[in-house]
């Protein structure tokens, strides 16, 4: 079966999918974006449109998304609302999470936004210190205890490595 190895296989997977970010609000209908084959203003639009349109079209089932190559001498997007109005978002010169962060907070929904940062700031255990849950990072199980706690035995300090001649000599790997 084709596209199993490479960045496509990366981009059709249901965990892949789920981690889109932008959800449009409910008065947003049609989604288009135009951009050009060659030219470096266009890299970040054509970025976008392989790697966070899938997504899009994931997360929005209702909302019709589409891309056209070669139309028009600069990118944008093309978001056309319910009431029939249509929104222009200029995308020159700028990259695909750039583009992204921008329609999240032009046409994502407020809410959801507010709330899916704070929720990956506390899913993410790597981070602790002063404002974070956790201290230090002998607090997550699994870890070290911090040295000042609990005592190393003396075979896993530098020192008594280093005097007893314990570390492997130079280019040897010790398994």
């Amino acid at each position: 079966m084709p596209f199993q190895l490479g960045s496509d296989a990366i981009r059709r997977t249901i965990p892949y999918l789920k981690r889109g970010k932008l959800l449009l609000r409910k008065n947003v209908k049609i989604m288009t974006i135009f951009y050009n084959d060659n030219g470096a203003h266009h890299q970040g639009a054509k970025d976008f449109a392989y790697w966070n349109f899938p997504q899009i079209q994931y997360k929005n089932p209702d909302v019709q998304v589409l891309f056209y190559k070669n139309k028009f001498p600069t990118p944008f997007i093309r978001c056309w609302l319910d009431t029939g109005e249509d929104v222009l978002i200029d995308v020159f010169n700028k990259s695909n999470v750039e583009i992204m962060n921008h329609l999240v907070k032009v046409l994502g929904l407020p809410d959801v936004q507010e709330a899916t940062e704070k929720k990956e700031e506390l899913e993410n255990i790597c981070k602790f210190g002063s404002g974070y849950p956790r201290h230090c990072m002998c607090e997550i199980p699994g870890q070290v205890p911090c040295p000042q706690v609990v005592p190393f035995p003396k075979e896993m300090t530098g020192k008594y490595k280093a005097e007893n001649n314990l570390f492997p000599p130079r280019g040897q790997v010790r398994f």
